[in-house]
């Protein structure tokens, strides 16, 4: 995140909620990784064992989520600073904040389906690569824009706020 602040010098205020966001997202980058690799692990005949492994990611993952939420979304959040030091970006921030507010609940369901397999129902075992491709997917999406809105918010010229 803090490679797309080119131009512009930032307020104190301003520099803190973009590095506390970086140091979440870095947590959540890590944490989306392992997850990854977990439901990737071949499952046929280990279902129950498999599911143990993602749910361990997905525990570390929805964790890192959590905390990327509140960082970003308290009052010295990176949302919060925007907000307030950028309100042409209100649109966009709200709409930030609702993806990640999904995000949150989509991981929490994938939860209760991993839990499920955990507890030798393989019923749902169809969907839980397909719905964590599609959480994995909608997060990286998440941090692009997010990444979007600090580049254009710190890069483009002052009289646009």
């Amino acid at each position: 995140m803090a490679e797309v602040v080119e131009n512009r010098q930032q307020t104190a205020p301003q520099r803190g909620a973009v590095d506390a966001a970086e140091a979440t997202r870095n947590a959540l980058v890590e944490a989306r990784e392992h997850l990854f690799r977990a439901l990737a692990r071949p499952q046929p005949g280990r279902e129950r064992k498999w599911a143990e492994r993602v749910w361990a990611e997905l525990s570390v993952a929805r964790e890192a989520l959590g905390r990327h939420q509140k960082e970003v979304e308290s009052g010295e959040g990176l949302y919060g600073e925007l907000k307030v030091d950028a309100p042409r970006l209100l649109p966009r921030i709200d709409q930030l904040r609702a993806q990640l507010g999904r995000i949150v609940t989509e991981a929490e369901d994938l939860a209760t389906e991993v839990d499920r397999v955990r507890q030798g129902d393989r019923h749902v075992l169809a969907t839980i690569r397909y719905d964590a491709e599609r959480m994995l997917s909608s997060l990286q999406d998440l941090m692009a824009r997010e990444n979007d809105i600090i580049y254009e918010r710190f890069n483009e010229p002052p009289a646009l706020d």
